[in-house]
């Protein structure tokens, strides 16, 4: 009889010891890989991006036969969780004479980040005023410059505070996403 309850008893410390063992490595597999997903959000890559800005001569003159947006073609340092919020930072210093940006240091980003084809664009509600050109061409900057230089963005949605609105200066409908398309180059 001893020997039985020897027996048991042994068995349950081998138990024991062996589920502690096996949930100690699940523990350790999962920790793993969310190190490592985490670890490649964190990692940096150089983008190859497609800047848009205004064009002086088309601002100050009207012209339509003028083309309204300039390139410029860059490279950027960023991690993939801020790649979009980087590119939009880098539109508010113009590249070199006869390029022009309406993204003034009043002009705030909140957030940028991508849901399936879309890049939500996330501005400050201060800051957001001026003409209709003006709006246009913040509008148009951002979209030819979001869709681009990712090939994953199809579309922007601008949002201000985190939610749609109507307008981003009172002159052009925000509600819906804009394509490339949209504000051709």
């Amino acid at each position: 009889m001893k020997r039985k309850h020897l027996l048991l008893i042994l068995l349950c410390v081998v138990l024991v010891f062996a589920m502690a063992g096996i949930t100690g490595c699940g523990g350790k597999n999962s920790g793993n890989t969310d190190d490592s997903d985490q670890g490649n959000q964190d990692e940096y890559q150089t983008y190859r991006v497609t800047l848009f800005f205004a064009n002086e001569e088309y601002i100050a003159t009207g012209d339509e036969s003028l083309e309204k947006y300039r390139v410029s073609e860059n490279e950027m340092t960023s991690t993939p969780g801020d790649a979009y919020l980087d590119v939009l930072e880098l539109l508010k210093t113009s590249p070199e004479e006869g390029y022009e940006t309406v993204l003034s240091e009043n002009i705030k980003f909140n957030d940028a980040y991508l849901e399936g084809d879309t890049v939500f664009v996330d501005l400050d509600s201060n800051g957001l005023n001026g003409g209709s050109l003006q709006e246009t061409f913040l509008i148009g900057q951002v979209v030819n410059t979001l869709t681009n230089t990712f090939t994953e963005v199809k579309q922007v949605q601008f949002l201000v505070d985190g939610e749609t609105a109507e307008t981003l200066m009172g002159h052009v409908g925000t509600a819906e996403p804009f394509t490339r398309d949209s504000f051709a180059e």
